[in-house]
């Protein structure tokens, strides 16, 4: 029977970025809501959306005229701050409402935070709404820019069809291993032993993240009958082999780790998601070696995987956890506390399994409302009911 009564439009986003995980499960179970597909930029590379041409708005005003109002995520690191606020402004310009989510006050990936900080500062004072993951987060956006961010916990990072098997699969592997060595050894103090494997994923060697600094410590902090296996891409590790190369001392503390019987450099090329997943299932705790940052999608795959993380004291990456979690300190990396910390991590209790289709639909209701309320103010109503 039909009521007479119009559905409302769809809302159509135009996210920065749209191909990301985050944003997958962010906004993919609103029913009301489209999120515009990232332009393709290289036909060569599809999934590559970066830089991203949305941001050229005060240059390229077309870019979004398809959009019903526009969501920043990250990204924006390309743009000078002059140009930030000039995006801000072209948008202001068409009553385009802007969403803004912090996802990190002090970009994980510049070694200066001055910028960027400019930058988000420009988006965050624009912005019709402004989201964060974290009550600290939230607090130090208050205080930096007189603007109150609504809190919405990180969804999940990669789908449950990859990650559960795994997860389930890790555990009972888990499982079997304690139940075997109780049975085949007890030693002299009571406690099993098996071997166990610390992992850490350096990735490429980007400007945040710390080899020289953390894995001397960390190899010296391995407990008895424990192994440590640290990732990072072969073209990486191969460039960063030349002298003249920013990251050669990293290069050479892992050529000489490589040497001891219980560190594996696994140098590898790029990894699909599930392959990556598929690795990181066969740790037995992840030290995450960031040096700065804000939050940390590495958690949320640590979630994901059921996969005990040790986190560094930076930013808000313990609170983001939302329990108990073993941390370090990155700025000064001590063997005692990284022993402490795998101590903590390899004898914690499983972690707390997911509920994805309820956390997804759960963050996806709050961007859309928060959608709604941006395109009922006034002028952005009257612009949008004038271009539909």
């Amino acid at each position: 029977m039909n009521s007479g009564v119009s559905p409302a439009p769809s809302m159509r986003v135009r996210s920065v970025p749209a191909g990301h995980d985050y944003v997958r499960h962010a906004l993919g179970p609103a029913a009301d809501v489209v999120v515009l597909d990232d332009p393709v930029l290289d036909p060569a590379e599809p999934a590559r959306w970066w830089p991203h041409p949305a941001l050229e708005a005060a240059e390229r005003t077309e870019v979004l005229d398809d959009a019903d109002l526009v969501h920043v995520h990250f990204g924006y690191e390309h743009r000078s701050p002059g140009q930030i606020a000039e995006f801000v402004a072209a948008l202001r310009a068409r009553a385009m409402p802007l969403v803004v989510t912090v996802h990190d006050l002090t970009n994980p990936h510049e070694p200066d935070p001055a910028a960027h900080l400019e930058r988000t500062g420009h988006l965050v004072r624009g912005a019709s709404a402004v989201l964060t993951l974290t009550v600290g987060a939230a607090a130090e956006i208050r205080e930096r820019w007189g603007v109150d961010a609504q809190v919405v916990p990180h969804p999940r990072l990669v789908p449950a069809a990859v990650t559960e098997p795994l997860r389930r699969e890790r555990d009972e592997r888990v499982r079997r291993e304690d139940l075997a060595a109780r049975a085949e050894h007890v030693p002299a103090d009571g406690s099993p032993e098996r071997v166990r494997t610390v992992g850490v994923v350096l990735g490429s060697l980007r400007a945040g993240v710390a080899a020289e600094e953390l894995l001397p410590a960390l190899a010296d902090a391995l407990p008895r009958g424990a192994r440590l296996v640290v990732m990072v891409r072969a073209d990486a590790l191969a460039a960063a082999r030349d002298p003249r190369h920013p990251r050669h001392a990293d290069a050479l503390v892992l050529d000489r780790l490589s040497a001891r019987a219980d560190i594996e450099v696994r140098a590898h090329d790029h990894l699909p998601e599930a392959a990556l997943c598929a690795a990181l299932a066969g740790f037995d705790a992840l030290v995450l070696p960031h040096r700065h940052g804000t939050h940390s999608g590495w958690l949320e795959l640590c979630r994901d995987l059921g996969l005990p993380p040790v986190v560094p004291r930076i930013g808000y990456l313990v609170e983001q956890w939302g329990h108990d979690v073993a941390s370090y300190d990155p700025g000064s990396p001590d063997i005692a506390e990284l022993r402490a910390a795998l101590d903590t991590a390899l004898g914690s209790p499983p972690v707390p399994a997911r509920s994805p289709d309820a956390e997804d639909a759960a963050v996806a209701a709050v961007h859309a409302a928060i959608y709604r309320a941006a395109l009922k103010l006034p002028q952005v109503a009257d612009a949008r009911n004038r271009r539909l």
